[in-house]
């Protein structure tokens, strides 16, 4: 019986194919790596606005920085009103906010809600702030 052998062509394939392969498994591994803190914080800012805030159901989230950062989570309450949830990322004071008192023209798809000098404020993606309450331009 003749054994077949593969041909210097097909070998340098399987090659140039097992690098690419090693070359796309490194950069998942990188990814995820990388995304562990972001994963870690959004699951440690649900979990605390579930417990504080009664939010039933989580619907947005994200991390705002002005002078210090802030997790904002934004979701459904029991009688499936939206609030939203800031915690300070070095402790402190939960404020919850119900989103029907918005009164600026902002929302969580056109800014990030978060808080400056410990007032509730949208932060608008050129960095300026919006109150919350007024929807007036305050100093950041």
């Amino acid at each position: 019986m003749k054994r077949k052998r593969l041909t210097k062509t097909k070998q340098i394939w399987i090659g140039v194919l097992l690098v690419i392969l090693a070359v796309l498994i490194g950069i998942l591994f990188f990814y995820i790596q990388a995304m562990r803190p972001f994963t870690q914080a959004k699951a440690d800012a649900i979990s605390l606005a579930k417990d504080k805030a009664s939010i039933k159901k989580a619907t947005y989230f994200d991390m705002v920085t002005t002078q210090s950062t802030t997790y904002s989570v934004i979701g459904l309450d029991k009688q499936d009103k939206k609030l939203g949830v800031l915690i300070p990322e070095k402790g402190g004071e939960i404020t919850v906010v119900a989103m029907s008192d918005n009164k600026s023209k902002l929302n969580e798809k056109t800014a990030k809600l978060g808080l400056n000098d410990g007032n509730v404020v949208w932060v608008a993606a050129d960095g300026s702030c919006y109150d919350f309450k007024t929807g007036d331009q305050v100093k950041k």
